[in-house]
């Protein structure tokens, strides 16, 4: 049965740069070449197909509905290809697994537990990017990832592994001079620090029976890092992600004044795109989180 006609694969290399950078130049960069050279590689696809398959605007770049189709298919071919070139070279036939992770729940959770995964799955090069939001999956290369949010993501499947409910702590030596005796409305004699949103702290006093006034000291520090770092030394009370801050409670580094913990919407998920199957290394991740969560299940 004799071969059907193929497009150049130099092309079609270079529309799958194009279409996940959206970017001639980006992906020039990315295969050592010029952005002119990839715009003549697109146009000669388009017209050996006989299809637009980019539409070039001022704001931007962006594929048509047939690119978007051509893309998927493309995008999968190569990623084979180069699965199973890593199979048969590089270091031992470890396979590579980009995996996206939210910056705080990598430091404090899944770092302090990575050497098991290595230890079970030796043969998996793990690669961590880390962003709160999760990654473009396909256009990105990630094929799993844990991270923070509403969960408001399309065409993604996601499993919740840790609520994201916050709750003020603060440095042992601060709780004792502020002399709160149950009330919480004493909290307002120090500095409010959050993270996210100012609104958030306000809703936990709405939950606890206080409006917060408008004249509150509050500062934000828009790193988790950061955040906790400013109440362990003492600079005011935190709101921070009730379920990261245990292994400071349990040090003593840092108390929680009150029991009560806000849900604001946001949450860790577990997330993965929905149109296409995990390979045997993301599914060896997502059982090994999976059977982490359940062993010490996350607050």
């Amino acid at each position: 049965m004799p071969r059907r006609r193929m497009p150049s694969l130099s092309a079609l290399r270079c529309f799958e740069a194009l279409g996940r950078h959206l970017s001639f130049t980006r992906a020039g960069t990315e295969l050592g070449i010029t952005q002119a050279a990839v715009s003549r590689q697109i146009k000669a696809l388009e017209e050996d197909l006989a299809v637009r398959l980019v539409t070039r605007g001022a704001g931007g770049n962006s594929l048509t509905a047939a690119g978007e189709i051509l893309f998927g298919g493309v995008h999968r071919a190569f990623g084979t290809i180069e699965d199973t070139v890593q199979r048969i070279t590089g270091s031992g036939e470890r396979e590579i697994l980009n995996v996206s992770l939210a910056p705080y729940f990598s430091a404090c959770w899944l770092t302090p537990r990575l050497m098991a995964f290595v230890q079970r799955h030796q043969n998996i090069d793990l690669r961590l990017h880390h962003s709160y939001q999760p990654a473009d999956h396909r256009r990105e290369g990630i094929e799993i990832g844990i991270n923070w949010g509403a969960g408001a993501w399309p065409g993604v499947v996601k499993e919740k592994i840790l609520d994201g409910g916050l709750t003020p702590v603060a440095a042992p030596g601060l709780l004792s001079h502020l002399d709160l005796g149950g009330d919480p409305a004493r909290l307002l004699a120090a500095t409010l620090l959050y993270e996210f949103d100012i609104g958030d702290w306000r809703l936990w006093f709405a939950e606890m029976g206080h409006a917060m006034p408008t004249e509150a000291r509050a500062l934000r520090l828009s790193d988790s890092h950061a955040l906790r770092r400013a109440a362990i030394d003492g600079h005011g009370i935190a709101l921070f992600c009730h379920g990261l801050v245990q292994a400071d409670l349990a040090a003593g580094l840092l108390v929680q004044p009150f029991g009560h913990v806000v849900h604001t919407g946001y949450d860790y998920y577990l997330n993965y795109a929905e149109d296409a199957e995990l390979t045997a290394k993301a599914k060896a991740f997502r059982h090994w989180i999976l059977d982490e969560v359940a062993r010490a299940p996350l607050a």
